[in-house]
C-alpha cells in the first residue's frame, strides 16, 4: 500500500496544478479566446510555453508506461523514434505551419470547409472526436491500471482512481481554457522528466554489473535483438514498422490534430509558432531517449539472474518504483505519471469541446450572447470530460498500452492527415471523394487492427488507402469548387 508521504505528494500536486490552471486562464470574453487563445502567447517565453505544451500533450501517461514497456520487452529499437520524430517534424516546420496559419481562418478545421465544403469538415471533426475520445479513455485507464498493479489494489479502487484523474482534469480545463492548459502542460512536462530521471539514475548507480555487460547478457540470452531489420508486417517493432508507423502518426498529429492546430493559432506569428514547434521537437527527442533508456535499464535490472519482475511488461516500471525506491520517490513518480495523463487529458477535453462547439453547434449558439457562448463552451468541456472518464472502463479488456494507443490513434489519424494536408496545400480533389477516401481509410485501419499485422502499420495503411481513393477522383470527375465561407487570412 502507498505510504502517507506518497499519497500526500500526489494530492498536493493535483491541488497545486488545479490552482495554477485556473489562475493562468487569462482573458476569456468569447469562445474563441477559450478554445484557441489566439495570439495570447507572445515573445520567446510564450513560444517556450507553447512548445513545452505540445510536447507534454503527446507524451502522456501512456507514453511514460508504454515506451519503457516496449524497450523492456523488445529491446532498444523503439528508440529509433527519437530520430524519426525530427524527420517528421521538418516538413511541418518549414512548409505546413506557414501555409496553415496563412489559410486557417479563425478555427482549426475552417480550411477544410473552405476547400472541400462543410460535409467534409463535419466528417473530419467526427473522426477527430472519435479519435480523441477513445484515446482519452485509454489515457485514463493506463496509469490507473499501473497504480493498481504497483500498490496491489483490488478492483474496487479502479473507479475512484479513474474519477480522481478524470474529474480533476475536467474541472480546471473547464475554467482555465487553452491558456490554463498550456501553462500547466509546461509544468507537467518538467515533473514528467523528474519522474523518469530518478528511477533511471537509481538503476544505473545500483546495478551489480556494468550496464554494457548487462545488455550483452540480455542479447546473448535471446531475450531481444538490438534492431530487427526484417521487413515484416506481422513481426513486432521492426525497424520498418517503427519508421513508417511513427513517421505517419507524428506528421498526422502535427498536421491534422486540433490539439496541435490550436497551439499554432495561439502563437502571435508564424515565426513564433515555428519557434514553439522547434522547442517541442527538442523536448520530444529528449523524453523519447530517456524513456527508452529507462526501459533498457529495467531490462538490465530484471535481467537473467536479476530481480523477479511481473509477467506483464506494462507493470514492470510501476513495480520497480514501489518496491525498490525509497518513500517519497513513488509519490513524485506517480505524480509525474498523473501529470503526463492530465496534460494530455486537459488538451483533449479542450480540443474536443472546441471541435464540437465550432464545427457542429453554431446553429444552436447563433442566438447566444458572447457570454452565453463562453458558458456553453465550458459546460461542453465538462460533459466531454465526464464521457471520457466513463470511456476508461471500456478499454479494460484491450491489449498492451502501446498497442491500444497506436490502434486508436492510427485508425482515424491517417485519413485526417490526408484531409487536412490536401486542404492546406490545395490539392484539388472533390469533397465527396475525400469523404469516401476517409471512410475507406478508416475501414482499412480497422482491418489491420483485427489482423495479425503489428499495430504500427495501422496509421500508414489508413493514410495510404485514403490518399489513393481521394486522388483517384482526379481521374474520373472534375471538381466543383465550393463557395468560400470567409476570406483567407493574411500571413502572420
Amino acid at each position: 500500500m502507498p505510504s502517507l508521504i506518497d499519497v500526500t505528494i500526489v494530492v498536493v500536486y493535483l491541488v497545486v496544478t488545479i490552482i495554477i490552471g485556473i489562475a493562468c486562464r487569462g482573458r476569456q470574453e468569447t469562445e474563441e479566446d477559450y478554445f484557441t487563445g489566439r495570439g495570447g502567447f507572445k515573445n520567446f517565453f510564450g513560444s517556450l510555453l507553447i512548445g513545452l505544451s505540445i510536447a507534454a500533450t503527446f507524451f502522456s501517461g501512456i507514453s511514460m508506461l508504454a515506451y519503457p514497456s516496449v524497450a523492456y520487452k523488445t529491446g532498444p529499437s523503439i528508440g529509433i523514434a527519437a530520430i524519426i520524430m525530427p524527420m517528421a517534424g521538418l516538413p511541418v516546420l518549414i512548409w505546413f505551419i506557414p501555409y496553415f496559419l496563412k489559410r486557417c481562418g479563425r478555427e482549426p478545421y475552417e480550411v477544410v470547409e473552405r476547400e472541400f465544403g462543410y460535409p467534409t469538415r463535419a466528417m473530419a471533426s467526427i473522426m477527430f472526436v472519435l479519435l480523441r475520445m477513445g484515446w482519452m479513455g485509454a489515457l485514463i485507464f493506463a496509469p490507473t491500471a499501473a497504480l493498481m498493479a504497483a500498490f496491489q489494489l483490488h478492483d474496487g479502487w479502479f473507479w475512484p482512481l479513474v474519477l480522481l484523474v478524470g474529474l480533476s482534469s475536467t474541472f480546471y480545463t473547464a475554467l482555465g481554457g487553452l491558456r490554463g492548459v498550456i501553462v500547466t502542460d509546461s509544468i507537467q512536462l518538467l515533473v514528467m522528466v523528474l519522474g523518469i530521471l530518478w528511477p533511471l539514475i537509481h538503476v544505473l548507480t545500483h546495478l551489480p554489473v556494468g550496464i554494457v555487460e548487462s545488455f550483452e547478457t540480455l542479447q546473448n540470452s535471446g531475450r531481444w535483438t538490438t534492431i530487427n531489420t526484417a521487413f515484416s508486417f506481422t513481426q513486432e517493432k521492426t525497424l520498418w514498422g517503427i519508421f513508417f508507423g511513427f513517421m505517419v502518426a507524428n506528421v498526422g498529429i502535427y498536421v491534422a490534430d486540433q490539439m496541435s492546430l490550436q497551439r499554432y493559432m495561439a502563437s502571435e506569428s508564424v515565426k513564433a509558432a515555428q519557434q514553439a514547434f522547434l522547442i517541442n521537437i527538442i523536448g520530444i527527442v529528449f523524453v523519447t531517449i530517456i524513456l527508452t533508456v529507462l526501459g533498457l535499464a529495467m531490462a538490465a535490472w530484471y535481467g537473467p539472474g536479476g530481480h523477479i519482475a511481473p509477467e506483464n511488461a506494462d507493470h514492470v516500471f510501476p513495480h520497480f518504483v514501489i518496491t525498490v525506491l525509497p518513500q517519497g520517490a513513488p509519490g513524485i513518480i506517480f505524480a509525474a505519471i498523473i501529470a503526463a495523463t492530465m496534460s494530455s487529458m486537459t488538451s483533449g477535453i479542450n480540443a474536443l469541446a472546441g471541435a464540437i462547439s465550432l464545427d457542429f453547434s453554431k446553429p444552436i449558439q447563433k442566438h447566444f450572447s458572447a457570454e452565453g457562448r463562453l458558458k456553453f463552451a465550458r459546460w461542453l468541456s465538462v460533459v466531454i470530460g465526464l464521457l471520457a472518464t466513463a470511456t476508461a472502463g471500456l478499454v479494460r479488456s484491450l491489449g498492451s498500452i502501446f498497442d491500444i494507443a497506436q490502434s486508436v490513434i492510427g485508425v482515424f489519424l491517417g485519413p485526417l492527415l490526408i484531409c487536412v494536408a490536401f486542404a492546406v496545400f490545395q490539392i484539388r480533389v472533390g469533397g465527396a471523394t475525400m469523404i469516401i477516401g476517409m471512410i475507406a481509410g478508416t475501414a482499412a485501419g480497422w482491418c489491420v487492427i483485427f489482423s495479425p499485422m503489428d499495430s504500427l502499420w495501422v496509421a500508414p495503411t489508413s493514410a495510404a488507402v485514403c490518399a489513393l481513393i481521394s486522388l483517384s477522383g482526379l481521374l474520373f470527375a472534375s471538381r466543383s469548387i465550393p463557395v468560400e465561407v470567409m476570406p483567407e487570412n493574411e500571413a502572420s
